[in-house]
């Protein structure tokens, strides 16, 4: 997981934009028909799942340099356009009906299929230089910890069931510590430390303005160009889109295998694949990356508190440590988010999203805002956050925060 393999797609060239990107308004557009409803008299301008999202989380291309990565994703993958087509039937036949149930038994957004196939390309057989290996490219030594069998006779990485149910229980782990999906998918891949430094470092939750190395950098581009096509194949699999790089040769080539002067399919490449410069630096960095579930349970808890949240609100109806229940806080001061101005006492409704009795951590998102104003329900996601580590998860309130009349809880959200 931690180093980096061969495209998903067998690519044929790379195509060299050279600053020309796809514009914008290609993700945009499909979002940009209006309803006629009348708008509700409370509006929220935070970040809100729009255009290219992924697990609902909103990809910034109106941001210049995240459209034109994204772009270079996209164009690398669709040089072989019968091979994709190919390639995507037969997913969205053999593959996904068997990952897509155990997504859902988790709770993981069904956008991590996605991941698998950037993982592997679906292939029981896939190992890496470093030995990860199988659908989910599990290490060895986490996929022995996450309970998985491999011998000389089998290994159960090669099981799509069964590593897939490996991969989810991993999966939620890594949401309970970082309360993000795309920084999970980031994690699963870069490592949940390595993740956590750069967050601390550069006080920074966002991974698309996260200094990286270049593997996990381009990570997330890769799973949201490879959705962007499953989903949309007509919107990239056309000679307008190739020929829109303004590369001479490729538009030529395209236009000879729709005249069938070539064949669309080209055989695999032989021999050893020459190794870009960055990767010794990448070796070097994925060298000192341990077992990802290991380096969990050495994190080192510390009362400092190093983020704050943008919203602070109290405890005031405390519902019971299961998953699902709702929890009721009100916000203790007038805050301003974006066009949206949140008012004291507003009634904050909060889902439990999971509760780890081992660490102790308790996870809740809030699911509406009630206004104290006009009592009006407006929709505002937050989740609480962990002031030691600006993730998602707080320790779990003492006996007698959870009493009535009792010791305050006040708790730091921030929004997603």
């Amino acid at each position: 997981m931690s180093v980096r393999h061969q495209p998903i797609f067998t690519t044929i060239t790379f195509i060299s934009l050279l600053g020309i990107l796809v514009p914008a308004t290609v993700f945009a557009q499909r979002y940009s028909h209006k309803t006629g409803r009348r708008a509700p008299a409370r509006t929220v301008s935070a970040p809100q799942p729009a255009g290219v999202n992924f697990c609902g989380e909103p990809v910034p291309v109106e941001s210049g340099a995240v459209a034109h990565n994204l772009s270079m994703a996209l164009m690398r993958n669709i040089s072989s356009q019968n091979h994709l087509i190919n390639f995507r039937r037969r997913a969205i036949a053999q593959y996904f009906p068997v990952i897509e149930p155990i997504l859902k038994k988790y709770r993981i957004p069904d956008d991590f299929k996605y991941l698998a196939v950037v993982e592997s390309g679906l292939k029981a057989d896939a190992v890496s230089r470093k030995g990860a290996m199988g659908y989910w490219q599990l290490m060895p030594e986490t996929a022995s910890e996450l309970g998985l069998k491999f011998t000389d006779k089998v290994d159960e990485r090669k099981d799509l069931l069964k590593s897939t149910d490996a991969a989810c229980r991993y999966l939620r782990i890594l949401y309970r510590n970082l309360g993000s999906w795309t920084m999970v998918a980031a994690a699963y891949n870069g490592g949940i430390g390595r993740m956590q430094s750069h967050m601390k470092k550069q006080q920074e939750s966002n991974y698309y303005f996260l200094s990286m190395n270049p593997e996990t950098s381009d990570y997330l581009y890769k799973i949201v160009a490879v959705k962007e096509f499953f989903q949309f194949p007509g919107q990239y699999l056309t000679n307008n889109l190739m020929a829109s790089a303004g590369n001479s040769y490729e538009r030529e080539r395209a236009e000879a295998m729709a005249k069938g002067l070539i064949p669309t399919e080209e055989p695999e490449p032989v021999g050893l694949a020459i190794e870009p410069k960055e990767s010794m630096e990448l070796r070097f960095e994925t060298a000192s990356v341990d077992s990802l579930l290991g380096a969990l349970s050495q994190l080192k808890a510390t009362n400092a508190v190093l983020f704050k949240g943008d919203v602070q609100a109290e405890l005031v109806k405390p519902g019971k440590l299961a998953v699902g229940q709702t929890w009721q806080f009100k916000i203790t001061s007038e805050v301003q988010i974006g066009d949206q101005k949140l008012g004291k006492n507003d009634v904050v409704y909060a889902v439990v999203d999971d509760v780890d009795t081992q660490s102790g951590q308790l996870f809740l998102r809030s699911t509406k805002i009630v206004s104290t104003v006009d009592k009006l329900p407006y929709k505002l996601t937050l989740i609480c956050l962990n002031q030691q580590t600006g993730l998602a998860g707080v320790p779990l309130p003492k006996a007698d925060q959870l009493k009535p009349g009792g010791r305050g809880w006040l708790v730091d959200w921030k929004v997603l």
